[in-house]
């Protein structure tokens, strides 16, 4: 079939479908169930043709049919399958309004997904919409991943959030948020708790210290570093101790301890890359508030012995007579 045939055969459909909900004289009901058909139809062969104009509106009016019918899934999907071909027209997904409106499809099928009863799906929908979402508005996204990770969690779909959770951080990294990221680890934490997964929690624990250090306020990094002690798969793990000995360099000002630290702990090497570097990064003379090092400290945050307490106990004079 030719080119100009198969465009005749969609403009065909789409007048059908529309023919499906218009009244006339002799027809009363609208049947939606049957014009969803023909609209999505119309649809597939405006997208194989390329024609991004008319599959939009073909694709749209599906969606729209299919809500009204209470065909709910396949509402969410044709909105779905809409956003994923203009996603594919690099002229559209180029442009800063382009991504504007791929982002809004999106978020128009995580609210019927929703509606629908099926979670997972919303929440998929809503990280591709803060994936999609300009760069100049990564608050938005944040909080769209905010939003996938509630759905989830919400629906006791648990299994799903380590991606979700791993996704916001990287957003929120890469943006320069490492405060706003801390509160979103502690989170991920707990439910890593409820799936059991106590290695997951242990490095969630160390990119947590991390990224406090790299906002370079020590007062900050401290207090939850030892905040840390009792949380879920930290307490007496390897990232605790790889933790500690960053802090313990930083606190006795030794750039050299530092960089020495993160090169040989092995937990350093498994954690996301993105804050692996951050930590290679880190300068002990940069940061701020640190307190005046100790002329004799014992440190117990490294042993079973302790209760994984980070614990500074000072020895007087009278002790050593």
């Amino acid at each position: 079939m030719s080119f100009k045939a198969k465009e005749d055969e969609a403009a065909a459909l789409m007048k059908s479908g529309k023919k499906h909900i218009t009244k006339s004289l002799t027809k009363w009901s609208l049947d939606h169930d049957s014009a969803a058909m023909d609209f999505e139809k119309a649809a597939k062969v405006y997208t194989h043709l390329g024609n991004v104009k008319l599959g939009k509106e073909a694709w749209l009016a599906a969606s729209a049919s299919h809500e009204i019918a209470k065909n709910l899934f396949f509402s969410g999907k044709a909105l779905e399958t809409c956003a994923g071909m203009l996603k594919d027209d690099a002229a559209f997904a180029g442009s800063e309004e382009g991504q504007s409106e791929l982002s809004d499809l999106y978020i128009r099928a995580s609210r019927i997904f929703a509606l629908d009863g099926k979670p997972e799906r919303q929440a998929d929908m809503l990280q591709r919409a803060a994936k999609i979402t300009p760069a100049s508005k990564s608050k938005e996204a944040a909080a769209k991943m905010i939003d996938a990770i509630d759905a989830l969690e919400d629906n006791d779909k648990h299994h799903y959030c380590p991606d979700a959770y791993r996704a916001l951080i990287l957003l929120l990294v890469r943006n320069g948020s490492y405060t706003e990221a801390v509160p979103i680890i502690k989170r991920a934490i707990k439910t890593y708790e409820k799936l059991q997964q106590p290695a997951s929690g242990a490095k969630a624990g160390l990119e947590m210290i991390i990224l406090c250090a790299a906002t370079g306020d020590w007062v900050l990094a401290d207090r939850e570093f030892r905040a840390l002690q009792d949380a879920y798969g930290f307490a007496h793990s390897q990232e605790q101790n790889a933790a500690f000995s960053l802090l313990d360099a930083i606190e006795q000002r030794d750039d050299e301890a530092l960089q020495q630290a993160v090169k040989n702990e092995s937990p350093f090497q498994f954690i996301i890359p993105e804050i692996a570097r951050i930590a290679k990064k880190l300068k002990a003379s940069t940061m701020s508030n640190v307190p005046p090092p100790k002329k004799s400290v014992i440190h117990g945050a490294t042993t079973a012995a302790t209760g994984g307490k980070h614990d500074e106990i000072e020895e007087d004079d009278e002790d050593l007579r």
